[in-house]
């Protein structure tokens, strides 16, 4: 079986006024979870990471 993975779930920091993507988790066909690190893991306190859910389909289905 051919390996797929779609992200389900981002992670964001604030610094200062701005977001930082610090991670996006994939979800595999095989059930797995695999995190992507944007930035080193130990630069961030990661109880201050805002967890989003990620989709592909816009917020209010419409095009921008």
């Amino acid at each position: 079986m051919k390996q797929t993975g779609w992200p389900f779930q981002e992670g964001y920091v604030m610094v200062g006024f701005s977001e930082v993507h610090v991670f996006t988790d994939y979800r595999w066909n095989d059930g797995t979870v695999v995190r992507r690190w944007m930035i080193d893991p130990s630069q961030v306190d990661l109880a201050t990471v805002i967890i989003r859910p990620f989709t592909l389909d816009p917020l209010d289905g419409v095009d921008q």
